[in-house]
């Protein structure tokens, strides 16, 4: 799997942001909302955001990198683009949040939302967690 992610290291006067998210845990009950940190291009707040996924999920010694993938969802005129990031490995603990009886998948996800330019990540709004639960159940 290619994995898509550009990294921005930490300096001085690289601004750090936390937008919220909708985490998927292996450890979890239920879907819920987490703040992502993001690290901006430059040093405007508006520049081009890139998360910092893997201080959010879990197990880095087992999984170390973190896939990506983009998802596009239609729904009328309206057209929703997000991020999932997610660790993968037969050794990972089960998620009850995203098996099912036909797959079991073992390991964390997070779903981030694309802003309309298509080119970095936002906030995520009222609707779009439950636009996230539809995307990750397909």
């Amino acid at each position: 799997m290619v994995n898509t992610r550009k990294y921005i290291f930490p300096t001085s006067f690289t601004p750090e942001l936390h937008l919220r998210c909708r985490l998927y845990s292996a450890s979890g009950s239920k879907p819920r909302q987490a703040n992502m940190l993001t690290r901006c291009s430059n040093r405007s707040r508006s520049a081009q955001r890139f998360p910092v996924v893997e201080g959010l999920l879990n197990y880095a010694a087992v999984q170390p990198y973190v896939h990506n993938c983009f998802v596009t969802l239609r729904e009328g005129r309206h057209t929703y683009q997000f991020c999932v990031f997610f660790k993968r490995h037969r050794h990972l603990g089960v998620n009850p949040l995203l098996s099912s009886v036909e797959h079991i998948f073992r390991g964390d996800a997070v779903v981030m939302r694309i802003g309309v330019g298509g080119d970095s990540v936002v906030n995520m709004r009222g609707r779009d967690n439950a636009l996230a639960d539809f995307v990750m159940h397909q």
